[in-house]
């Protein structure tokens, strides 16, 4: 069961106690029984630990649940993770299943699968081509938007907001196509309030939208637009009310 002094594996069914290891690896039906501090912490199989986790670099491939508070300088998830406490990664990477019950804190988010908060996301860059549903604010400088999925927030801010489902190079036969396909896939974004210095915006539904300048592009349905320096609304976008404040 242990490799080496402070490092553990678990590659069948078992528990160790919590406490300070260089490297945890789970890849069976495994358990830390306490708080858990480590440079790494691997789960490729099913994995939960039973209270506050600490560690450098996490990675969970296979099933992950954490019943407390989740830190780390890295964390990517191809699997499945659950979080019943607040998760705080300099470097969030998401390409499975990501839910958290709190708020999620970050310099860096991507996400390419899909994450679920109860509370609050903060970051310095979100990105997603993903799905999510963020039960508070999303706040970020930048954030980048190209939804492959459900995307939903009560609130969007930032510095620049720029959510599309491509860049412009692409030809408009192919916009069209791709934008019919995101579409029937619910490949859109859902937000009470969007609020930002430099808005972008394609297949957005939103109540309100507030910003210096502002772009509302095709298949966007806004009940209202404050804006304060310019706005343009394409042909193919619907906006109830629109006001220079």
């Amino acid at each position: 069961m242990t490799d080496e002094k402070g490092s553990v594996s678990l590659s069948g069914a078992g528990a160790v106690a919590g406490g300070s290891y260089s490297k945890v690896s789970i890849s069976g039906a495994g358990r830390v029984n306490g708080d858990l501090v480590a440079e790494e912490l691997t789960m490729s199989g099913a994995g939960k630990v039973n209270g506050r986790c600490e560690v450098v670099r996490l990675r969970v491939s296979g099933t992950g649940r954490f019943d407390g508070t989740v830190t780390a300088d890295e964390m990517k998830v191809s699997g499945v993770a659950r979080v019943e406490g607040d998760a705080n990664a300099k470097e969030l990477k998401c390409s499975g299943t990501f839910r958290a019950s709190g708020n999620i804190s970050s310099e860096y988010i991507k996400v390419s699968g899909s994450i679920a908060v109860g509370g609050d996301v903060e970051a310095e860059i979100f990105r997603a081509s993903g799905g999510f549903d963020v039960g508070g604010l999303l706040s970020a400088d930048r954030i980048e938007v190209h939804p492959g999925g459900r995307c939903r927030a009560r609130e969007i801010g930032g510095a620049r907001i720029d959510i599309r489902h491509h860049g412009p190079e692409r030809s408009s036969l192919l916009d069209n196509i791709l934008r019919a396909l995101r579409t029937t896939l619910g490949g859109e974004v859902d937000a009470g309030t969007i609020e930002g210095d430099e808005i972008y915006l394609e297949s957005t539904r939103a109540d309100i939208v507030r910003g210096k300048e502002i772009h509302i592009g095709p298949g966007c349905k806004i009940g209202l637009v404050e804006y304060t320096e310019s706005l343009s609304v394409d042909e193919e976008a619907e906006v109830t009310e629109q006001r220079k404040v």
